[in-house]
């Protein structure tokens, strides 16, 4: 059995959801076949997972995506062990590093621009921009959005079914109950924030007139619907709001991610050691 029919029963078996199917037949079929997809199971050892990996690199590819194609490799390597269809052993060999986070976020100026922007468009993506500048939702979390998900008496939105699968309650200040009141106080069926989903190139081109990312060729330094989450977390940081806070407000699984915001607050780790007792050892 070949790699190539390994990955026929993963895709069979695996790729159930429609977008996963496209993503991963998209890698495999673009970048892994090509390569790797005649070689027989018990053939693939790390040398030839590292002649891949050179393959991949040499198509300029992005360490991102390398990265995403050498997974998919391990996974179908995995599941043909798990599924008897060779005895394995799947070869250990090394990702690729890289930092492919976003850290570009609105200054208040730059955010009130692109409110407005959007008001001229769109009432309906002013008002998910609002809410998502003051909730740090993900787009994918506001699009999923119903009634239920609303206490409007706590004044708190329940984030259920999550990326990391961890539920969070995050508190509504002023501008994100007005816009939540407004689609989702009613009863009755009505507008609602996932009726913006398909129309998200009002939001590009609202983008695109406030200018900010004209010239900008790095994609981690573009302006993109998940920059409103970057902004409500790095608003919080500034403003003095402690990081597990700020973790737990974005469903953070992993303190780590929290902690790219640190710098933004230093004053808080020299806050901090400035409590210590002042203990001065005396000169010999």
């Amino acid at each position: 059995m070949n790699l190539t029919d390994a990955f026929a029963y993963y895709k069979k078996l695996i790729l159930t959801s429609p977008k996963q199917r496209s993503t991963e037949i998209g890698r495999w079929s673009l970048h892994v076949e090509p390569i790797l997809g005649k070689a027989r199971l018990e053939e693939i050892k790390n040398l030839q997972i590292m002649e891949l990996r050179k393959e991949l690199e040499a198509k300029n590819l992005s360490p991102q995506t390398v990265s995403h194609c050498l997974s998919l490799t391990r996974r179908v390597l995995r599941r043909a062990v798990e599924w008897e269809l060779y005895p394995g052993p799947v070869p250990i060999f090394r990702m690729p590093s890289f930092d492919n986070r976003r850290m570009r976020f609105l200054s208040i100026d730059e955010a009130q621009c692109l409110l407005q922007a959007l008001r001229l468009k769109s009432e309906l993506w002013h008002d998910v921009a609002s809410f998502a500048l003051n909730t740090g939702m993900r787009a994918g979390e506001i699009y999923k959005l119903e009634r239920f998900h609303f206490d409007f008496t706590q004044r708190i939105v329940k984030v259920l079914d999550t990326k990391n699968s961890q539920s969070r309650h995050i508190p509504l200040n002023d501008a994100a109950y007005s816009a939540a009141h407004k689609y989702y106080s009613s009863s009755e069926e009505g507008e609602k924030f996932s009726n913006a989903k398909t129309k998200y190139y009002i939001f590009q081109d609202a983008i695109s007139e406030c200018g900010f990312n004209q010239g900008i060729q790095d994609r981690r330094a573009r302006v993109c619907f998940h920059t409103l989450r970057h902004t409500f977390a790095s608003w919080l940081v500034q403003n003095g709001t402690h990081l597990t806070l700020v973790g737990e407000l974005l469903g953070h699984k992993d303190s780590r991610m929290t902690m790219r915001y640190s710098h933004l607050a230093p004053e808080q780790g020299q806050a901090a050691v400035a409590t210590l007792p002042c203990i001065h050892l005396a000169a010999k």
